[in-house]
């Protein structure tokens, strides 16, 4: 028992101080972070979540070289079996968790091929892992149990004034633009243009070309032959809350402030928290101790933007506007300052069921929601499309209208092993039968979708259909697809001064907004 303890405590130690706080100090950089305190609040909160996997990985690691120990050697043989599992574990899934067909290389087609060159990569991480562990242990052995102890003190201490002075280094805590929820009105010239912008979140050319060229979305195809259409460049290793924030606002990350879907925050934090860093373990971990009320997550909202999106901007300078959804920045739902505006927020639908007596923070006006609410029971796209539809055929067309989905994006994830069952293991027939058609059907429910609006646009409107990223197939996910590297997403646009037959190149999700103001 002496040997297990040892070793839970060795690797208490081990992933608190060498990775959580080296791990703690990336994230006070990267989030900006302006507070001492909080620095150090996070420095604590990150000792303690990688000193615990440590512990466990070591204490596992110990208990697995008992049986193949003398008593005399147990201890040394646990500490090289901890220090080589968590930095296996470690390193072999922040490179190759994720790792996309299309990332991978020499560019494998099918699951057999993907799985050679996952092996390929695994071999020389693995042994610089052991490399690196076996040098540790020597280091650790050459201590005496004073030293090790006084080892600890050096460099917890160190941590401590490291942290302390962060603010210093870190940027101060402001990002570029201050948040700002009023702004004066803008005053612009009425091009006499109305604009409807859809927003199908992970749409991809890659599933829609092949569909429109067997006739399927005859919809899509009209908009590419009437208009303008092409690839959309995304942001290079960023999720949709990054990337959306930025179609909206116009603003890279940094500016806007939105780094992640949501802020982890430690108690006693006087900041919203942290965004966490990809493929650290900060969102995993937190979320095992979350129920403990060690950790919280802060899901981003419209106040976690640093500048308002264009229906704000649009609502300021006096136009009507209609908003069926906008991700995370449509919450809470704004009072419109025109008498024709509508809007309808991010995560009405789980209203449909429980209405709350807030019901203001979800549409506006408020008694708006009797009319959607049985839409609601629905899925997304669904209650969506169906709301617009029905607004814009029973109040006056809005000068500006956002309408956002998620499907697109949620069933690509999930089901693109039976899209493409070449590309993964365990893809069977039954499942394939079953599951394969659910990616092409929201392609198909949104080329009807799009038909019947258009038919409610009208000549003046400019209809401009985006997504923020497309898929790339990975069988080494807890979901099918990834996209942080992935492919870019879509762009069509049709109606007004929009050129006819062209195919564009070099379009980027920033170029969205400035557009979408120009032709209002």
């Amino acid at each position: 028992m002496r040997a297990l303890r040892d070793a839970c405590l060795g690797g208490f130690l081990y992933g608190a101080l060498l990775y959580g706080a080296v791990l703690s100090l990336v994230h006070v950089v990267h989030n900006h972070l302006g507070s001492a305190r909080d620095a150090l609040i996070a420095y604590a909160g990150f000792l303690l979540l990688y000193g615990l996997w440590g512990a466990a990985f070591f204490a596992l690691a110990g208990l697995a070289a008992m049986p193949f120990s003398r008593p005399e050697t147990q201890g040394r043989r646990g500490l090289w079996l901890g220090l080589l599992a968590f930095n296996l574990f470690f390193w072999e899934v922040f490179f190759l968790y994720g790792l996309t067909y299309d990332q991978a290389p020499l560019h494998p087609t099918g699951r057999w091929g993907m799985a050679g060159v996952l092996a390929l990569l695994a071999l020389p991480i693995a042994f610089g892992v052991a490399l690196g562990s076996w040098l540790l242990f020597r280091f650790f052995a050459a201590l005496r149990s004073d030293g090790m102890g006084l080892a600890a003190i050096a460099l917890f201490v160190i941590g401590i004034a490291v942290h302390a002075a962060a603010p210093l280094y870190a940027g101060g805590g402001e990002p570029p633009v201050k948040p700002k929820v009023d702004a004066p009105a803008i005053p612009v010239m009425d091009t006499g243009l109305k604009v409807i912008f859809v927003g199908f979140d992970g749409a991809d050319w890659r599933v829609a070309r092949p569909m429109m060229a067997r006739g399927e979305l005859p919809t899509f195809s009209r908009i590419v032959r009437d208009g303008t259409s092409g690839p959309l460049e995304s942001i290079h290793d960023s999720n949709s809350a990054v990337i959306w924030a930025s179609i909206y606002t116009g603003m890279t990350p940094e500016r806007h402030g939105v780094l992640d879907f949501y802020q982890i925050a430690f108690p006693g934090m006087a900041s919203k928290g942290l965004y966490p860093v990809h493929r650290t373990y900060f969102k995993e971990l937190s979320d095992l101790v979350a129920p403990l009320g060690l950790a919280s997550q802060i899901p981003v909202n419209r106040f976690s933007l640093a500048a308002p999106p264009f229906w704000e901007i649009a609502d300021r300078a006096g136009l009507s506007t209609g908003v069926v959804d906008g991700y995370f920045y449509s919450f809470p739902a704004p009072r419109p300052s025109n008498r024709e505006s509508w809007f309808l927020s991010y995560g009405l639908d789980e209203m449909a069921e429980r209405p709350s007596p807030q019901v203001a923070l979800f549409v506006q006006p408020p008694s708006l929601f009797r009319e959607m609410r049985d839409f609601l029971k629905d899925g997304d796209f669904n209650w969506q499309s169906a709301a617009l539809l029905k607004l814009l055929a029973e109040r006056p067309h809005p000068k500006l209208v956002n309408f956002y989905t998620h499907q697109p994006d949620s069933d690509q994830h999930w089901f693109w092993k039976w899209y493409e069952p070449e590309r993964f293991f365990g893809a069977k027939a039954k499942d394939v039968a079953a599951k394969g058609g659910i990616i092409p059907g929201i392609y198909l429910g949104s080329d009807g979708f799009l038909a019947r609006l258009l038919a409610a646009a009208g000549p003046d409107t400019v209809v401009i259909i985006a997504s923020d990223h497309g898929h790339s197939p990975t069988i080494v996910h807890s979901l099918y697809t990834q996209h942080r590297r992935g492919p870019p997403g879509i762009l069509l646009m049709r109606g007004g001064p929009v050129r006819r037959g062209l195919e564009i190149q070099g379009a980027s999700v920033f170029d969205l907004y400035p557009t979408v103001l120009y032709l209002l």
